[in-house]
């Protein structure tokens, strides 16, 4: 079977009796021991050689500068950590044979793909609660999809905790969001970084900041495609108040991304205005441009 048989794959029809994960009663300690892990990580690594690694630059920044650049480092951990949990089984899942019962052949395979799922669910929250409590300054955006992702998330595990008749669907659906969430925020964590750490080099920004904005634009397409095929698919069977709320959260998160895109479509603009303003200065002084400089100014006329 392959992802045209998601439907019929994932239909409790078509499935064992047993629960979708045995951890998801559990799901409230591992949240908490992942919390507990960041604040340890932060606590006893990040905040002790941040400073080190980063001495050209720590003393003179600001506080607000200095928790961004540690919750980056957190968020990019996080991200290494569910790619490493959760990619096999996602992929699995969505894109193979694979139903949520089935071993991973991790840990003798007691472990299921369900179990790694609902783990993953419980981890990426966990770093959204850890950024919203952390950081000085989060814009309204942010905050919105931080408070969007930790609801959706944990409201999906109560459903498999209940034996919710369409569990299944909502788990995988939710999960295949959450896994384009993880990999289209690689990119912004590594543009934000950069931002924080070479604000003067605006030739690199430039560039970061374009690949972003088409990273952005790229996958949010992708994931709009299969995410609308999905729902298409499973349609009927949905419960009403699914068909209801998943879409309505599905444009609110999309609509996030797409903004998203946009800023930093700006902030590349913004560098473009730096280079030019640079080439400038340096005819009006008598400076001979580079190569690279002739071609943009040749660009801009």
């Amino acid at each position: 079977m392959t992802f045209s048989d998601f439907a019929v794959r994932h239909s409790p029809e078509n499935n064992d009796p047993d629960p979708i994960s045995i951890l998801a009663p559990y799901s409230n300690i591992i949240l908490t021991i992942s919390i507990c892990t960041l604040f340890i990580i932060k606590h006893c690594i990040l905040e002790p050689y941040l400073p080190q690694i980063y001495a050209h630059m720590w003393g003179p920044s600001p506080d607000s500068i200095k928790r961004a650049i540690l919750t980056l480092h957190l968020a990019a951990l996080s991200r290494v950590v569910l790619l490493a949990i959760g990619f096999y089984p996602f992929t699995s899942l969505a894109f193979g044979s694979s139903k949520l019962s089935d071993p991973v052949g991790m840990f003798g395979g007691r472990l299921t793909m369900g179990d790694c799922i609902v783990i993953t669910m419980c981890i990426l929250p966990s770093f959204y609660i850890f950024e919203i409590i952390h950081r000085s300054r989060l814009s309204v955006v942010t905050w919105m999809h931080h408070i969007g992702c930790i609801l959706t998330a944990q409201g999906t595990v109560t459903l498999v905790t209940h034996g919710h008749v369409n569990a299944r669907y909502q788990f995988i659906l939710i999960t295949m969001w959450g896994f384009f969430d993880v990999i289209m925020e690689l990119a912004p964590i590594f543009a934000l970084t950069r931002l924080r750490l070479a604000r003067s080099d605006h030739d690199h920004l430039y560039s970061v900041f374009k690949f972003t904005a088409l990273w952005l634009f790229t996958l949010n397409n992708v994931q709009s495609v299969l995410l609308i095929y999905l729902m298409w698919m499973i349609w009927d069977e949905w419960a009403l108040v699914f068909k209801i709320i998943t879409p309505v959260l599905y444009v609110a998160f999309t609509a996030t991304q797409w903004q998203q895109a946009y800023l930093y479509m700006k902030l590349m603009r913004r560098e473009l205005g730096e280079r030019l303003r640079k080439i400038a200065l340096k005819e009006v002084e008598g400076h001979p441009l580079s190569p690279e400089e002739e071609k943009e100014k040749e660009k801009e006329k």
